[in-house]
């Protein structure tokens, strides 16, 4: 901040001992420190404030897109139980038993590889498998030709 030396110092306090005088210099040290003390306080206050106050911004900030993304899933969510009561109504309406039982059958394939999608060991298993070793390759090369 300030860049005083013992030299300054020096300087300082024997001016401050000239104009203030030998009687009251201790008691003005002692004010002088005293609002020396107030001033710092007051600026660490301000500057946690200021700390504080970015945080919440942030944590806010946060809250707000965490918001956004559920309300996101809400209204997918209630898009799909719209689509899938209207495709009810429409399988209980007589003659549409073909189309019901197809979108039954596009609603369960849509569940089984969400399901295969949402197990990774399962997908692994399938990639495990459908790699061939080098002998398994060569070997299948050899039958070949």
């Amino acid at each position: 901040m300030l860049d005083i030396g013992f030299a300054e110092l020096l300087v300082i306090s024997a001016v401050a001992l000239f104009v203030v005088g030998p009687e009251r210099l201790p008691s003005a040290i002692r004010s002088i420190s005293l609002w020396l003390g107030r001033v710092r306080r007051g600026f660490e206050e301000i500057k946690s404030d200021v700390s504080r106050e970015l945080h919440n911004e942030e944590v806010m900030r946060a809250l707000k897109e965490s918001r956004d993304e559920v309300q996101d899933l809400t209204d997918v969510s209630s898009a799909l139980s719209l689509t899938a009561n209207s495709e009810k109504s429409d399988a209980s309406l007589p003659g549409n038993e073909a189309d019901s039982n197809a979108s039954e059958l596009e609603s369960n394939t849509h569940l089984s590889s969400q399901t295969d999608a949402d197990d990774p060991t399962e997908e692994i298993a399938t990639v495990d498998s459908a790699v061939k070793s080098p002998a398994e390759v060569e070997s299948t090369l050899e039958k070949g030709a």
